[in-house]
């Protein structure tokens, strides 16, 4: 077996002020779909984000930006991370698999090292994430009911664009 631990594409994203406006913080879009693939090629472990998926990119506080702002080298890595914390779930051999926050902690550290982050910059976010982890004892998905029905409307939308015809119509 050999490691095959990466991304399948790289990331675009796209501000969304109305996203940000209702969920009242800065909100962007992932422009197009990606994968992340951790491990060896045959344990088929991976994280999938899809096209529309909305994103803070780090979760700093605005008083930290000038350290560590929201995009940076480590910018797929921390939407990986987002997906990750919402669902809980990664996908093994194609099938959903809940983790725990713990787990999704550790494909962050390998997506930072997978895209070259320097070490000084790795271990603050690591070690961030890790102690919002621990003091909040957090282990449960963070879905937003209203985040989801904004990332679904924009998928809709785009597929009548597009000239998809939704299932029943």
């Amino acid at each position: 077996m050999s490691s095959f631990t990466d991304f399948d594409a790289g990331m675009s994203i796209i501000y969304d002020p109305h996203a940000s406006e209702v969920l009242k913080g800065d909100y962007w879009r992932v422009g197009s779909a990606f994968s992340f693939y951790v491990g060896d090629e045959a344990d088929g472990v991976a994280v999938w984000v899809p096209e529309g998926y909305l994103t803070d990119g780090a979760s700093v506080p605005r008083a930290l930006w000038s350290l560590i702002p929201p995009w940076g080298r480590y910018g797929q890595a921390v939407v990986i991370h987002d997906i990750l914390c919402e669902y809980l779930t990664l996908t093994i051999k194609g099938l959903p698999v809940r983790i725990t926050r713990l787990r999704a902690d550790q494909i962050l550290d390998e997506a930072l090292g997978v895209l070259g982050v320097n070490d000084s910059t790795r271990n603050e976010i690591v070690m961030g994430v890790n102690l919002y982890r621990i003091t909040t004892g957090k282990d449960t998905p963070t879905n937003d009911p209203v985040k989801r029905s904004l990332e679904a409307a924009w998928f809709n939308k785009n597929e009548l664009l597009a000239g998809v015809k939704p299932l029943g119509k």
